[in-house]
């Protein structure tokens, strides 16, 4: 926040983004008091997500977030002090000035726990029939998080992929991140049923979450221990068991592994083991990422 804001009210807004993401509330509440008389009549600087932000915020779900919360915690500081004209604006009670505007209003809302009054805002703004994909990807993921907060999973799930569909037909960078979210959604549906496929879904990403953690502190040769172990298990399964999602992830990490142990062939075998699942899937984020590491391999010889 402020990046975009000149002069002394940019570097104030600058400094409370700061304050606020290290968790200074002593700080954010003193610049707040200090500069309460700008950032009470400069406020539309601060409350309108900026043009040159809207189209990263688009592409990326969860980037608007921080912003619009410090938003949120300054517009109730000045209400604290006696100047509500913030907050007002923020919820509602003045006219929106762009799109972003709902949106702002109802992760407000979610944050004080009023999902239902936000989502009603969400549902709102998906009747104006939105002909842009990548900001109704954004207000399905929202949806999909407060039902999820609300324990609704059925109902989160159903959100996360239709947000998970417009990320792919999108090309959007947030692609990779609604493909996640959806996957966390289906394994705790699955695991909270108690089914088969729910016990072998935790366990499978459990294991897969280890071999990733050897990885990241270069025990490679015991990485792909791990691996090797939990590819027998996914083997045993049918072909229509949701664990042999996982193979994607699972080969790609013996690719990488096995690059970084100096064997070129087995990185290239596994890396593309890894790309042919992908396909199979139509993940394309997943793609794209084991294309790029052929090419390294390649570039590396």
């Amino acid at each position: 926040m402020g990046e975009y804001v000149e002069g002394e009210l940019g570097r104030v807004l600058r400094a409370l983004s700061v304050a606020d993401r290290d968790g200074d509330h002593a700080g954010f509440r003193a610049l707040c008091r200090r500069h309460a008389a700008e950032l009470d009549a400069d406020r539309d600087a601060w409350l309108s997500v900026p043009r040159e932000l809207r189209e990263s915020f688009r592409s990326n779900m969860d980037g608007m977030r921080p912003f619009m919360l410090t938003a949120q915690r300054i517009a109730r500081e000045l209400d604290g002090l006696g100047r509500p004209a913030a907050l007002r604006q923020l919820s509602g009670a003045d006219e929106p000035g762009n799109p972003m505007d709902k949106l702002h209003e109802a992760e407000v809302l979610a944050e004080d726990g009023e999902f239902e009054a936000a989502d009603a805002l969400l549902r709102e703004e998906l009747g104006e029939g939105l002909a842009d994909d990548g900001w109704v990807a954004v207000i399905h993921s929202r949806l999909a998080t407060h039902a999820a907060k609300r324990n609704d999973l059925d109902r989160a799930i159903e959100h996360a992929r239709r947000a998970h569909e417009l990320t792919r037909r999108t090309g959007s960078r947030g692609a990779a991140r609604a493909a996640e979210v959806l996957d966390d959604l289906l394994t705790a549906r699955e695991i909270r049923r108690g089914t088969t496929d729910g016990c072998r879904l935790g366990a499978c990403r459990e294991a897969l979450t280890h071999a990733q953690r050897l990885s990241d502190r270069a025990l490679f040769v015991e990485s792909n221990r791990a691996l090797l172990r939990l590819l027998d298990e996914l083997d045993a399964y049918s072909d229509d068991s949701p664990a042999r999602r996982f193979l994607g992830k699972l080969c790609g990490l013996l690719g990488v592994n096995h690059f970084h142990l100096g064997d070129r062939d087995e990185a290239r075998a596994w890396t593309r083991k890894a790309l042919r699942e992908c396909r199979l899937r139509g993940d394309r984020v997943g793609e794209e990422v084991y294309e790029a590491n052929l090419k390294e391999i390649g570039r590396r010889e």
